[in-house]
This record gives C-alpha cells, structure tokens and sequence, in this order.
C-alpha cells in the first residue's frame, strides 16, 4: 500500500503515533523514557510545536501536537533520530529502532482534540493485560502511571512545562474544576470504549473528525497525488523569516546597531543570543548558515540555544515575544 502524503499547515492538529520496528520495545527503562521526554521538550522548544498530550508505552508513543509553523516532518524527524541513536548506543542493538515513518492523522480541533487526548491517556489500561481487571484496578494504575500527560491533566503539582493545557479551557474558567471535569471526563472510558471516536479513527487514513472534515481532507491529499515518490511526502508551503526581518525586530528590541549584531565580540550583549534563537527556530537554516550570518561558529550557535533554554527567566520570554511578533505580522500578511 502506497504511503499517504502529509498535509502540513499553520496550526494544523495532528495525532501521532511511532511504533517499535517488527513491534518491539523501544523504552526498555525509566532511563530511556526520561530520555525521550528529555528530547521531546528540546524538539518541542525548537520547533514551535505544542504539545496537548502524550503516552510512552513499552514499544509504542502517542502524541497528539499543534503545528504552528507547518513543520510536522521535521519536528519529528528530529526527535526520532535524536532517540534512535542514543537508543543504539546506549543498548548496542543494530539495526532499526522505529517501524518505518512516523503516522500522523489530522485531528479536526474543536470538535475532536478532547476526545483524543482521553483516548491517550486511557492506552496504559487499555492493553490485553488488563481485560479481566476491575475498574477500580484500572482507575488506580491509570492515576499512578507516569509516562503520560494525565497527571498534569487532573493535578496541578503534576503539570510539565512542555505540555499545553488548553484543552482544560473547555471544562471550565476555573482551573481546579476544569481538572475534576476532565478526571470525570476519562473515567467515564475507564471500562467503556469510545465507540464515536474509534469509528471516526478508523474511517480516514489520513483524518479525525466530522464527515466534511474527513472528506475535505482526502480530496486535498488526493489532489496532491501525481505517481511520483519524492511526492508522496509533499508540504505546503511552511511558515519561515528571513534572518533580515529577525535582525531588523532585534534591532529595535535592543536600541543597538545592526553592525554590533553580526559582528565579533560581545557588543550586543543579549541581543544576538535572541536574535540566534529566533533563526535558528524559524529561519529554517542550518547553524552552520546562521552562524555565518552572525560571525559565529556552528558550535557557537548550539551553545547559545543550550544557553536560551536554561535561561528561563530572562532571554527565553523575549525570544518567544518576539516570535509571536513575526507570527502575528506574517498573519496580517496574508489576510
């Protein structure tokens, strides 16, 4: 069966599912699965991805993410490398880690984003070993499994920096009932399946969702398809700023001159830390090209987004300020 194209676009929803090759294990430790969290929040940081909600099972992952920037493929292609060769060399097992590419179905957002999220979060107690289990056994192995997003879903203290909670907002202004609403929300499927929801999953390769939705959807792919392979993996256009529009916000942001941004030295101070991180998240470059442009070597360029990303409190808010900024004009652009 030929492999369907992706559909890449602004903000579009995906849920995402990566299985082991022959359907082996992929996580063999607690190790491992910090690990993959580890990358998944540095992929996420990186490419402007949000992430509503994830489960680590033992040879398996879902995902389920929004794509600002179009940029679906890439998103993953990183954090499924990055995985693949730590795996290789922390186990010493030749050989493919992953079954071949990722699967990613399009998620009609307002309509579907919950029910997929609850569908997540339920795999830990939906394998073949808890059949015969009581709903009381599943309800306390769901609340103490830790490789999911449903402990920040339902409790506060729980909550991951790198996960999006905005599902929550459907459940109600205040947060603490929203998380007992969502809570409810899932235990409802603890025993029960969400016979809708399975059936709209299995209906499209490519799509879930409402019937205009889906059908929307596979003419659009099918529009696309033209017999040859460097095809079947075509994008839209995705969303990328030229290194000029991020020098010319910085500038500004800084009140210094663009010379003291590309040149030697420490004269910009913050500025080309920021101006850095903003090209290497949406120049769609490599940091050999950025650093060029910034009088900077490649490994200057990975160092100074390892240095954004534990400055928290002070660098990292500017630079995501200032992508909303350039994602906020490019919108105007195109109205």
């Amino acid at each position: 069966m030929a492999r369907p194209p992706r559909i890449d676009f602004p903000n579009a929803v995906y849920h995402v599912t990566s299985r082991g090759n022959a359907r082996g294990v992929i996580f063999w430790s607690d190790d491992d699965r910090q690990r993959f969290l580890a990358q998944l929040a540095d992929s996420l940081h990186t490419s402007g991805v949000q992430l509503y909600a994830f489960v680590l099972m033992e040879n398996h992952f879902h995902l389920l993410v929004k794509t600002p920037r179009a940029n679906l493929s890439r998103f993953m292609q990183r954090l499924l490398t990055r995985y693949a060769l730590y795996s290789r060399y922390k186990h010493r097992r030749p050989g493919h880690l992953f079954q071949g590419r990722f699967k990613a179905k399009l998620v009609e957002d307002d309509v579907y984003l919950a029910a997929v999220t609850r569908y997540i979060h339920l795999n830990p107690v939906k394998i073949a070993a808890f059949r015969r289990m009581s709903g009381g056994e599943r309800l306390r192995y769901l609340q103490s499994f830790p490789w999911s997003s449903y402990g920040g879903y339902v409790e506060a203290k729980k909550s991951q920096e790198f996960v999006c909670y905005d599902v929550l907002k459907e459940y109600g202004v205040d947060i603490a009932a929203a998380r007992r609403h969502y809570r409810a929300y899932v235990e409802a499927c603890v025993l029960e399946d969400d016979t809708p929801l399975l059936e709209a999953m299995a209906a499209s390769r490519y799509a879930i969702g409402g019937t205009v939705f889906v059908e929307k959807t596979e003419r659009v792919i099918e529009g696309r398809r033209d017999g040859r392979v460097q095809n079947e993996d075509l994008d839209l256009p995705r969303w990328t700023v030229a290194l000029e529009e991020i020098d010319r916000l910085v500038v500004r942001q800084y009140c210094i001159e663009e010379a003291a941004l590309k040149g030697h030295g420490h004269r910009a101070g913050p500025a080309k830390a920021v101006a850095v991180e903003l090209a290497c998240r949406l120049a769609d470059m490599s940091g050999r090209a950025i650093g060029e442009h910034y009088c900077l070597g490649s490994g200057a360029v990975s160092a100074i987004h390892r240095k954004v990303q534990k400055d928290w409190q002070n660098i990292l808010p500017i630079v995501n300020e200032l992508a909303l900024r350039l994602q906020g004009k490019r919108e105007r652009k195109n109205r």
